[in-house]
């Protein structure tokens, strides 16, 4: 048998391939045998119990069985997020690190908090969950029980120098700008309330500690909801969450909001310079993850439509979409980094 070197000598047609080939098998060898040996990270930049977490936590198991590999959930919530998404960042770009995020901590934080240095261009996606909306709920003694008594006790409380209280978390958060944009379009004033977290705000909302907020759609708050323990007052969805099929959408409720409409998406984000192959095995194994039809029941539990796993290049073009549509949203509101 000729040798590999005395082949491409007599084929110089193919030298050129063959070199290419063998230099990728060399390239990719070393990669493949790093990440066998190592976990895989997964940052969620909320507390335990927020959306976020419990979605990556139902993720893990087929994840990490998908991957041959260990997956660690590692909690670092505050400062709307950047802390950790600032972690992944600064972790190596090889696929070991992930972050699980909503449209807020990439995109809305840099542009509220001046401490964020990082830009929503510097990630990529690897999946996205699905959608899920956002139901304006306020707590459950208060005298309104709609949403035209709403905005009139809003009025009267803020006529009276007593404006109501509006939790969110943090500045230029989702929650904060649809919670202003709500303010800005019915022409009340609210007092706003920041928190390290949605468990914390439905805590005190169902503790009668603050007046409203907007809570997503699943986990802890739709039982509160379900049970009376929170006040529903409508859903920014377009039409009424099949959860709650007779909370009507807010945009249905008030001239005012027409157009308010807003749901936020899950998604797993790696640096933008992360190899190739590194991305295709996690987008690979998440998709598997998102198939399973236990997950796809969890999410729809949880208040999130799921959707079938997009393309690399879906979920590109579908980042960058969400990028310039919530950093317009920030600028109607008129959102300045502090």
């Amino acid at each position: 048998m000729s040798s590999p070197v005395a082949f491409v000598q007599t084929q110089p047609w193919l030298s050129r391939r063959a070199c290419l080939v063998a230099a990728a098998a060399g390239m990719a060898a070393p990669w493949v045998q790093a990440q066998s040996g190592r976990h895989i990270t997964f940052i969620v930049p909320q507390p335990a119990g927020n959306p976020s977490d419990v979605f990556a936590r139902k993720l893990q198991t087929l994840m990490q069985r998908e991957l041959g590999q260990t997956i660690v959930i590692e909690n670092l919530p505050g400062a709307g997020g950047s802390i950790g998404v600032q972690r992944m960042l600064n972790a190596p770009a090889d696929g070991a690190t992930v972050v699980v995020v909503s449209q807020t901590e990439p995109i809305l934080t840099p542009l509220s908090l001046a401490s964020a240095r990082y830009k929503p261009e510097q990630m990529r996606a690897i999946g996205t969950l699905g959608r899920t909306s956002y139901v304006l709920a306020g707590r459950a003694d208060m005298p309104a029980t709609t949403h035209a008594q709403l905005l009139d006790m809003a009025r009267q409380a803020a006529a009276a120098g007593k404006p109501l209280t509006f939790g969110h978390i943090g500045q230029g958060s989702m929650i904060h700008l649809m919670g202003t944009q709500w303010a800005r379009l019915c022409g009340v004033r609210l007092v706003h309330v920041p928190y390290r977290g949605v468990p914390p705000v439905v805590q005190d909302l169902m503790g009668n500690q603050i007046d409203m907020s907007f809570v997503p759609l699943g986990g802890a708050a739709l039982n509160m909801l379900e049970t009376g323990k929170l006040r529903a007052f409508g859903s920014t969805a377009a039409k009424a969450p099949s959860l709650l099929p007779h909370l009507a959408p807010l945009s249905q409720q008030s001239a005012a909001l027409k157009g308010f409409e807003y749901t936020a998406w899950g998604a797993l984000l790696v640096a933008r310079h992360t190899p190739d192959a590194a991305v295709h095995r996690l987008h690979q194994a998440f998709g598997v993850a998102l198939r399973d039809p236990e997950v796809q029941s969890f999410l729809r539990a949880n208040g999130t439509e799921p959707q079938e796993p997009l393309s690399l290049d879906a979920l590109e073009k579908f980042y960058q979409s969400e990028i310039q549509i919530h950093q317009a949203l920030a600028r109607t509101v008129g959102v300045v980094p502090e």
